[in-house]
């Protein structure tokens, strides 16, 4: 049985039979680090997930098992060798790797004291230099409340406590203790990973990948919630299952919304209710999470469904809003009139999400195809993507302007050269560089003579140091573009 400090209401309170979470959170790699990575994931004992290996159906999972079948018809076709590269080669996939640990853990915090288990981690490998991290856990408790699991929940996403209002945890994994969710990563599931992370933050920062682009400090939590049919489930309930609001501070049940009208706009705007009132799907910024009653087989098809097909949907359309934001935030730093090779490189990357990634359905499932619309409307990727193909159009109009400024310059200094070399170099030297050449004719050349031999020498030079560096700028474009993509 859970233990907290206070006595809660009953009134939004019900218990949950069965809930697993999953735990997202977002990084960046450094260049030329990626393969290193992959090495050490595989010494550490990870899996390269191949959907066409149904002996991974059941490793990762806990007691459940999900089918690769379902899983890979679920998704369009044009989609499925982004999301399951064959091998882990392929670069221009999510290639992911697993490692199960079905390891019993403890945590403990004044208003909650709560066993779970780790049953696997997850590193995915993404195209522009991000990764993300999945963590399972289950509950193996049967007499939890909604509470005990939202609380949970909010209490495990948190990779530091940053402010006042954070609740101080302890974490038993292993016969070590933890008080930092951080620190269990980094000194446990992830030991030596934060050599190949890229920080842009103090080193006690209290978000591990530190990306400068993206506002949430905390992982994003994807649940499944299976509570005892009997208790009709409220917006209200629904609202605080969004945004994970389980116990206070004084271990009382929390509400962040007081306003019917707010919840109930919530409601509308961010839960899918095809099945109600036995199961709905819900997702904020925070959380996405599957609340159902059902029973037997269906309700380990829709288990099993959160640990595939839906599990990810939601990886895709985060991934989306990442890459995007990241494409925004590399905009905004480029000195339009001096980084031309930055500007080229974004450029590219735009075009290569707009037409290999970003598709505009994934599932040809009636279902999938709903959630996904609340998925992309919640995570504001459509407004995101309208504003990374205006960059775009923005792009290509300064770099035809910069592009024609140069182009000018240019001819005009070759018209120079070509005009003066051409009456000089033609007209008084020409014979004295016929056959062999007397050299000690220079020596009684006339100013405008030795001109000639200036502007003459210096175009050649020029032309020679302009070939040169258009192949060194096209060498390292070509190079550079790849790179900072995959």
């Amino acid at each position: 049985m859970n233990e907290h400090t206070a006595s809660v209401e009953d009134n939004n309170e019900f218990n949950i039979q069965h809930s697993t979470q999953q735990f997202i959170s977002p990084f960046l790699l450094k260049e030329g680090k990626i393969k290193p990575l992959i090495e050490r994931l595989l010494n550490k004992d990870f899996t390269f997930f191949d959907i066409e290996d149904e002996s991974l159906e059941d490793m990762f999972y806990g007691n459940e098992k999900i089918s690769h079948e379902a899983l890979e018809t679920f998704f369009m076709p044009n989609i499925e060798p982004i999301l399951f590269p064959s091998d882990m080669e392929t670069i221009k996939g999510l290639r992911r790797f697993s490692k199960k640990l079905d390891k019993a853990c403890r945590l403990s915090s004044p208003q909650l004291k709560m066993p779970f288990v780790i049953d696997s981690i997850d590193i995915f490998i993404c195209p522009y230099h991000i990764g993300l991290l999945n963590i399972r856990v289950r509950f193996p408790e049967k007499d939890l409340t909604n509470n005990d699991v939202l609380t949970f929940a909010d209490l495990f996403r948190t990779l530091i406590p940053y402010n006042g209002y954070d609740e101080t945890i302890e974490i038993d994994y292993d016969g070590h203790s933890y008080n930092q969710v951080k620190k269990l990563i980094f000194e446990e599931l992830l030991d030596s990973f934060s050599d190949y992370i890229l920080n842009h933050t103090p080193k006690n920062s209290s978000y591990f990948g530190s990306l400068p682009f993206f506002k949430d400090e905390r992982m994003f939590v994807v649940s499944y919630m299976n509570h005892r049919a009997g208790r009709p489930i409220t917006e209200t309930d629904l609202y605080r299952i969004a945004e994970l609001n389980g116990y206070d501070s004084d271990g009382s049940e929390y509400v962040g919304a007081l306003s019917p009208d707010y919840i109930h706009r919530f409601y509308q705007e961010k839960v899918y209710d095809r099945w109600a009132d036995n199961t709905y799907y819900l997702i904020s910024d925070a959380h996405f999470a599957c609340i159902t009653n059902e029973k037997g087989a269906v309700k380990q098809r829709l288990l099993c469904e959160m640990y595939g097909e839906y599990f990810y949907t939601v990886l895709l359309v985060f991934y989306y809003k990442l890459v995007l934001l990241k494409l925004s935030h590399e905009h905004s730093q480029i000195e339009m009139e001096s980084d031309h090779t930055t500007i080229d490189r974004l450029t590219m990357m735009i075009s290569e999400f707009s037409s290999k990634y970003y598709l505009p359905e994934l599932s040809s499932n009636s279902s999938g195809k709903e959630i996904l619309e609340i998925m992309k409307s919640v995570f504001e990727i459509d407004k995101l993507f309208h504003d990374v193909e205006n960059t775009l159009s923005s792009l290509f109009q300064r770099q035809e302007q910069l592009e024609g400024k140069q182009l000018n310059s240019l001819l005009q200094i070759l018209t120079i050269y070509t005009v003066i070399s051409g009456i000089y170099g033609m007209n008084l030297m020409i014979d004295d560089l016929k056959g062999n050449i007397d050299w000690s004719k220079f020596i009684s050349f006339s100013l405008f003579e030795w001109l000639a031999v200036f502007v003459t020498a210096t175009g050649i030079l020029l032309s020679l140091a302009m070939g040169f560096f258009f192949a060194k700028r096209w060498l390292q474009d070509k190079k550079n573009k790849k790179r900072k993509m995959f």
